[in-house]
């Protein structure tokens, strides 16, 4: 559920109400908002909340909208956030949302009621050099789903990791039906980002009437420590870009 709004000082609002899987991984800004963020839209939103906390997160824009992408699921975990409970989104310029939630009894949440849940997340900021945007390690582009249940309104395809794909040659095959919709027939180079943030240059490669995904390929599995039956949801976020999330196997395969 989404809308805008204008309340309080005038500032333009829009909310959301938290519910079903899709605002677990990012947030569809509403269309009709867009025009206030005009010749303000960068790569890159800050959410902050009256409980001191403060969350980066990056925008991506595609055919079907504006969305709140890496870095949102982290805003969801930290605040606790369920179905039910509902968001007002108050828009103070300069690519900074102040974040209001409201429980499911209506009430909205205070700080003491944040530090009760401990939900209270404050950015330290380390003196010298700027905070670089955050790149976790592995365990943090974990999933606890599982790959039946994902859904998405973005494109994706599913693939079992085989001994090609992280053992031997490190080759993985995209299914035809989805590269031929969303890939030129040439060599292409293609970016894999992890729930993370962290992101990887692939090069996928055309050859009879089929592509793969190949160098730097093997960074990828490496880096993110995938194995023989782990599956991998490739979600096309943006031209190029493909959102990847890792499903790690508890079964060890030999």
């Amino acid at each position: 559920m989404e809308n805008r709004m204008r309340i309080e000082d005038g500032r333009p609002h829009f909310y959301k109400l938290v519910h079903g899987e899709d605002i677990k991984r990012h947030l569809r800004i509403p269309p009709t908002f867009i025009k206030n963020l005009a010749g303000e839209i960068s790569g890159t939103v800050t959410l902050t909340r009256s409980t001191g906390g403060q969350w980066h997160v990056r925008v991506w824009k595609c055919t079907n909208g504006t969305y709140l992408e890496d870095g949102w699921s982290r805003f969801m975990r930290e605040n606790k956030l369920g179905d039910d409970e509902f968001l007002v989104f108050r828009y103070d310029g300069n690519m900074q949302f102040h974040v209001k939630i409201f429980g499911k009894n209506g009430v909205k949440r205070s700080a003491a009621m944040a530090e009760e849940k401990g939900v209270v997340s404050r950015v330290k900021r380390s003196r010298g050099r700027p905070r670089k945007y955050p790149i976790c390690p592995p365990e943090n582009s974990k999933t606890d789903q599982k790959p039946e249940s994902f859904t998405s309104n973005f494109p994706y395809f599913a693939s079992s990791m085989t001994r090609s794909c992280v053992e031997r040659s490190f080759l993985l095959t995209i299914p035809p039906t989805f590269s031929n919709s969303y890939f030129p027939p040439t060599r292409t180079k293609v970016l894999l980002r992890n729930l993370a943030g962290k992101d990887w240059e692939v090069v996928c490669i055309y050859h009879i009437r089929r592509h793969y995904i190949s160098g730097g390929w093997s960074g990828f599995a490496r880096d993110n420590s995938l194995k023989l039956g782990d599956t991998c949801i490739f979600e096309l976020v943006q031209r190029n870009v493909l959102q990847v999330h890792v499903f790690y196997s508890t079964i060890n395969i030999n």
